[in-house]
């Protein structure tokens, strides 16, 4: 047994607005995607000279099934999609739906902190936090659906201990 402390972890919030955003961005891409596979579908039908309507009509079910895909993907993406932030050690980002990630950045590899809007974001109050690190592979992470204030003051606060970790 260790009789170190347990380092404590703090939950980072995600609005439920986040959940509103992807649904609209992953059913967008299913819906278009849709659309192209159905127009494809229609266009072999014309073709074969099958005119006839029914044909037609299973040219959508693509559309209407990869929306629906779409917009559950974004519901188990959003149930798996946490942050911690660890006190003067670090952060953890778990994400994935079939491929589940967890993702840690320490303090002391922190080189730039950015919060960013998206139009999206602006409209529900949200903001990405994006914290970049040295090295080429996973070299940014980026929390997604955090409160604008919240995003700011977890800049404000990594900023000062990364930077007397690089001293």
């Amino acid at each position: 047994m260790s009789s170190l402390p347990a380092p404590t972890a703090t939950s980072l919030p995600k609005l439920p607005a986040l959940l509103t955003v992807w649904r609209y961005v992953y059913a967008s891409t299913g819906i278009i995607s849709g659309m192209v596979a159905g127009a494809v579908l229609a266009w072999m039908c014309a073709k074969l000279g099958a005119a006839s309507m029914i044909l037609y009509a299973f040219a959508l079910l693509p559309t209407l099934a990869l929306g629906a895909v779409g917009f559950l993907y974004a519901g188990k993406k959003y149930s798996n999609y946490q942050a911690e932030l660890h006190a003067d050690q670090g952060v953890v980002l778990y994400d994935g739906v079939w491929w589940r990630t967890e993702a840690w950045v320490p303090i002391a590899r922190l080189q730039h902190i950015d919060v960013s809007q998206g139009p999206l974001d602006r409209r529900w109050g949200m903001a990405t936090l994006t914290l970049q690190t040295a090295g080429t592979h996973d070299h940014a992470t980026r929390i997604a659906g955090l409160p604008v204030a919240r995003a700011h003051a977890l800049r404000a606060a990594l900023l000062p201990q990364s930077r007397a970790q690089h001293e």
